[in-house]
């Protein structure tokens, strides 16, 4: 499976699935890391998709990039706690046919008082 092929699958399973990774291929030590949360096995991340998934509409890949073992892509999400569209950079890297890391990047301002006050 080619890098672009992986990048597909993850952000299917974002628009497409809910945050279902289940059909992504992902290392074992797969690292996510971002403003709210990191983590650093898939099972970990699985559970935080899963759960964010359902909450996240409207999610759109505004744009992409593949470079060899690397993505980055521009996307949006709404959710109904947060007002407004949150868009954010992410940063991918692929390796032996699986995603090994993702970076995402974006203002969670927004994100941090809706959890503060319990809406999310």
């Amino acid at each position: 499976m080619t890098t672009a092929e992986i990048v597909e699958r993850y952000y299917d399973a974002w628009i497409n699935r809910d945050g279902d990774m289940s059909e992504v291929p992902l290392a074992d030590d797969f690292v996510f890391v971002g403003p709210v949360g990191n983590f650093d096995s898939a099972d970990g991340f699985r559970a935080m998709a899963g759960q964010f998934g359902p909450a996240a509409t409207d999610f759109t890949v505004r744009h992409r990039f593949v470079d060899g073992d690397r993505a980055c892509a521009f996307v949006s999400w709404n959710l109904a706690a947060v007002p407004g569209t949150m868009t954010a950079a992410e940063l991918l890297e692929v390796r032996d046919g699986a995603l090994v890391r993702a970076e995402v990047i974006y203002d969670a301002e927004e994100l941090r008082k809706a959890a503060a006050s319990g809406r999310v």
